[in-house]
């Protein structure tokens, strides 16, 4: 589907860390002060590291376009991996409303604090940056490439450079820190509330996305070879961003008093008012919208390859939704349809309480919808590993511990993070408790169905349509 075989071992890590890495995340876990390291870490070795070994020795044994819709597909059959394929689709329609609202939040609060809680504002502009979005994405894999490259760059590298050097600056101008990092009991995590310690399924959604590369295997040149050295790379620098950035910003802002939408423009306010450097308020806003702008472009195209790469030869969605731009060979029916959809959950923060409630219940329905697929992975892992065991991998788990450990380890962490999403957390009001329950596990069993129904549709009409042998 349009360029083929351009991406290469630098666009691929860049790809990776765009579409991890967000920078939105960092202000979620700035309240836990400092055993937010304690907690990154967790997240990282329960979660991160175990979908990255998985992941990266999958994508070597089945190097295809689509995904873990293949892995998933090979082990369990289609009609699982349809299921898998339609869920993610369904986290993707509500998590590009959350980055888009962190988006227009950075952008709104450097011209009026009140803009970034302005729910109106927000809903409307993220509708309209999403279409901006799907245009450039409809004119090939060379357009999205340019500007992936061009916002990991700086929308995440040199506005994390510029934190680091301001946290410098802070400390070494006499400042003191405004979260104590110095007290060793403060780096112990209190798990004695569950409705404190929500946020860590979010912390393990901040590493998800490792797959959104490897669906990009058609347009890859050696895959096999190029897959593992990325997926080791990028594991590390997104990690290190994580911890680092966290750090910044405590050290400037008060963890207790961080915004999760709009910390970072707090701790950016602070510091710039502080150091009288308010020049860098504005530059900091718009750096950190392109590196939204950049991960939220990053997901845009990738599970639309992977959606037609399921729909398969039974075209469960009909067989418009495949249909390509007559110019730039690209899904343009698919991505009109998304932006419609994506446009309906920007409208959400219309009906909630503001716009961190918006934010918050988005982001616990996209973990939900999201982490299922993963549950699935992990458990193909362990079959094609016993019935596949014949399918060439250059990359495998080492030894005869780590293979079963590691996937195991994964699966209960994800289990754990889908029990999170469910309990509203205790920093934001949420409204009616129920009604918020009712939107998270209601909408992921309805989406389920939804998505069962529509695949035993396709197989009954395939059926009907196949010749009767006389």
């Amino acid at each position: 589907m349009g360029d083929k075989k351009v991406l290469g071992v630098k666009d691929l890590i860049l790809m990776t860390v765009v579409a991890i890495f967000c920078i939105r995340q960092i202000p979620n876990v700035a309240p836990y002060g400092a055993s937010s390291v304690v907690l990154w870490i967790i997240a990282a070795c329960s979660f991160f590291l175990p979908l990255s070994m998985v992941c990266g020795e999958l994508s070597t044994g089945w190097p295809e376009e689509g995904g873990l819709y293949v892995w998933i597909r090979e082990a369990f059959g289609s009609r699982l991996g349809w299921l898998a394929v339609f869920l993610y689709i369904c986290s993707c329609m509500v998590y590009f409303p959350v980055m888009l609202q962190f988006v227009v939040a950075s952008v709104g609060f450097v011209f009026d604090e009140a803009l970034a809680s302005n729910k109106v504002f927000i809903g409307i502009t993220s509708m309209i940056v999403f279409w901006i979005l799907t245009i450039i994405n409809i004119r090939g894999m060379k357009a999205t490439k340019k500007l992936i490259n061009f916002t990991t760059i700086f929308g995440i590298f040199v506005p994390g450079a510029i934190l680091v050097l301001l946290t410098i600056y802070w400390l070494a101008s006499g400042h003191p820190m405004a979260t104590d990092y110095g007290t060793i009991s403060n780096w112990i995590p209190d798990l004695s509330r569950w409705d404190t310690i929500v946020f860590l399924s979010s912390m393990m959604f901040a590493f998800s996305g490792m797959e959104i590369s490897l669906m990009f295997a058609g347009h890859t040149k050696n895959p096999q070879k190029i897959f593992p050295v990325a997926i080791f790379w990028s594991a590390l620098i997104i990690l290190a961003l994580y911890l680092v950035g966290t750090f910044c910003l405590n050290v400037m802002f008060p963890s207790q008093d961080a915004n999760i939408v709009a910390g970072i423009m707090q701790a950016i306010k602070v510091a710039a008012t502080e150091l009288n450097l308010m020049w860098l308020l504005p530059a900091m806003g718009v750096m950190t919208a392109l590196g939204a702008i950049g991960q939220t472009n990053a997901w845009l195209i990738g599970p639309i390859y992977m959606l037609n790469a399921a729909s398969g030869e039974h075209h469960i969605l009909g067989k418009k939704i495949s249909e390509l731009h007559p110019k730039y060979r690209t899904p343009s029916f698919a991505l009109y349809v998304q932006a419609c959809l994506v446009s309906f959950f920007c409208l959400f923060s219309f009906i909630t309480p503001s716009a961190e409630a918006a934010y918050w219940a988005l982001s616990a329905m996209t973990i939900l919808f999201y982490f299922v697929q993963y549950l699935l992975v992990f458990a193909a892992y362990y079959k094609l590993r016993i019935t596949k065991k014949d399918v060439k991998r250059t990359f495998v788990i080492p030894g005869k511990v780590l293979p079963v450990i590691l996937p195991a380890l994964g699966f209960i962490s994800i289990v754990f993070a889908l029990v999170l999403a469910v309990i509203p957390p205790a920093q934001i009001d949420m409204g009616n408790k129920i009604i918020y329950e009712l939107q998270t596990i209601g909408g992921l069993v309805v989406a389920a169905i939804v998505g069962d129904l529509l695949y035993r549709r396709a197989i009954r009409r395939h059926s009907a349509a196949r010749p009767t042998l006389k």
